[in-house]
């Protein structure tokens, strides 16, 4: 039996338990990005909380990545100061920081006033974005891998490549999004080679041992939306590449419908995507992780038990940051 409370490694990361905090974007950067004591603070508790292993925020790799001033940025000196802080205090607390690297894409809001890009002439909420060229590609696949060596180099643990959710990566993913004829469009191939590039650097800039971890959608939940089929294409060929964790999910944030916290609403507790999740940890050799709707010990431990690696929790957090430790005790489980 697999157990929640059971030291383990997910992704390469050793973790006290099979606990990992969810990416959650709470827009509580300092400034103009960066890391705030309100962020220390919120990572002090969940990780004395109990939680084995905690995903940052969305942090933006580069000036036209992210979707607000209040989103944490990595480029910039004050980053590499204040991250290494940040990763000792987690660390101090027996957890573990992985840092989850994004760009917003069209719902980007670019620090000088660039147009948003995209994969495609897009709209969004009034603004447009500006096709990508190639050139713009290949900036932003260099800007990846700059910005994880700079997580490396500070102390994180790891990081997590932002391809879900309907952000700069999902939306070359979606055929809702990518109308592009080169070849980042068309078939699943070609929508998804910013994303193996983008690892492929990332993995050039922080060696094969270093933790890359992905997020990505089991579907887009609309309809001309990325299928399931299609990320499982996609967690093959990253499992081939030498992907350590793939953190399955779901929603492109386009309508009510497709918000990842909307979906399955009427079913809460059961693990939203978690049959998808178990169908992916049967085809590759990588730790999955499940995320979405997990609210009790039990269910949890079901999903352990049916080759799921870890299980990834977040507004339960948001609520109770002691929430694992009030759960080991209720379970009367000891770490081991």
């Amino acid at each position: 039996m697999n157990k929640i409370f059971s030291r383990t490694t997910i992704g390469k990361i050793p973790s006290r338990n099979a606990l990992v905090r969810s990416a959650t974007h709470l827009q509580d950067a300092d400034g103009d990005g960066l890391i705030s004591q309100r962020q220390m603070d919120n990572y002090d508790k969940l990780s004395v909380g109990g939680t084995g292993v905690l995903i940052s925020g969305m942090v933006g790799i580069d000036e036209n990545s992210r979707i607000s001033t209040k989103m944490t940025k990595c480029y910039g000196d004050d980053f590499k100061e204040r991250l290494p802080k940040l990763a000792n205090l987690v660390k101090n607390n027996d957890s573990r920081l992985v840092i989850q690297l994004a760009h917003t894409g069209i719902r980007a809001i670019p620090d000088r006033g660039n147009s948003p890009l995209g994969p495609s002439a897009l709209e969004y909420k009034g603004r447009n974005s500006n096709p990508m060229t190639l050139e713009d590609i290949d900036t932003v696949i260099e800007n990846f891998a700059k910005a994880a060596k700079v997580c490396k180099d500070a102390g994180a643990d790891g990081v997590q490549i932002h391809s879900a959710h309907g952000y700069l990566l999902s939306q070359f993913l979606s055929p809702y999004f990518n109308k592009r004829s080169d070849n980042y469009g068309g078939y699943i191939s070609g929508r998804a080679r910013l994303v193996f590039q983008v690892y492929d650097a990332i993995r050039d800039a922080v060696g094969s041992d270093y933790p890359l971890w992905v997020k990505i959608n089991s579907s887009d939940f609309v309809p001309d939306g990325m299928t399931f089929d299609e990320c499982l294409y996609v967690c093959k060929e990253l499992d081939k590449r030498g992907i350590d964790a793939i953190e399955v999910s779901g929603g492109i944030g386009v309508d009510s419908l497709s918000m990842p916290g909307r979906i399955d609403k009427d079913n809460p507790g059961k693990g939203t995507f978690s049959e998808y999740a178990e169908k992916i940890a049967k085809s590759v050799h990588a730790d999955v992780i499940s995320v979405g709707g997990y609210r009790d010990p039990e269910t949890i431990e079901k999903w352990l038990n049916r080759g799921i690696a870890a299980i990834s929790i977040c507004r339960p957090l948001m609520k109770d940051p002691d929430l694992p430790n009030r759960w080991m005790q209720e379970c009367g489980t000891q770490t081991k």
